[in-house]
């Protein structure tokens, strides 16, 4: 096989297995759509920011998946403040996960797999990003009080992060997410 041929099938299946993650975050969101939007958003398809650890590619599908079903309740506003929040929490969780495993093997204070600080790692950063989809609820209009809004975000985020945790772990062991 020549190598053209080659980096066309890899780039091929990237687009595909990219295209099924937007599929899945739109469905999994659409799923659960009266609690998937406004102040309290119990959204399982946020577990999906996980693979965003293994494979940068999932982190540009996750992106776009946050970008089309933000479409639905409060449009071009929560569609380019979530996503764009999405991306940055990405990057900035792959960062800090990094970071918390190079600190371990330096001094051992964690000693399960180390996966598990980049998924806790992950789960924080982007329940800590509830801010600025919080600050957007209320400028857009959700007729509460910043801090009470950003509570509810930040509880119901890391919730759902803390339950994808186990759920993702289990599917990695069987899944290779990062070919």
């Amino acid at each position: 096989m020549n190598h053209q041929s080659y980096t066309a099938q890899s780039r091929t299946m990237d687009l595909v297995k990219s295209a099924i993650v937007v599929s899945l975050y739109m469905v999994l969101t659409l799923l659960v759509a009266p609690v998937a939007y406004g102040p309290v958003q119990f959204r399982i398809s946020e577990m999906l920011n996980f693979l965003g650890l293994y494979n940068r590619r999932y982190i540009y599908a996750v992106t776009l998946g946050v970008f089309l079903a933000n479409f639905y309740q409060y449009g071009p506003v929560d569609m380019v403040i979530g996503s764009l929040t999405t991306l940055a929490s990405m990057f900035i969780g792959r960062w800090v996960g990094d970071w918390l495993v190079s600190l371990n093997e330096k001094h051992q204070f964690f000693k399960y797999d180390p996966m598990f600080l980049r998924y806790l790692a992950m789960a924080v950063v982007f329940a800590a990003g509830c801010i600025t989809i919080a600050l957007m609820l209320v400028m857009v209009g959700a007729e509460a009080a910043f801090w009470p809004v950003y509570s509810s975000l930040f509880i119901s985020e890391l919730v759902v992060m803390l339950l994808g945790i186990p759920v993702m772990y289990a599917i990695s062991k069987r899944v290779d997410f990062n070919a």
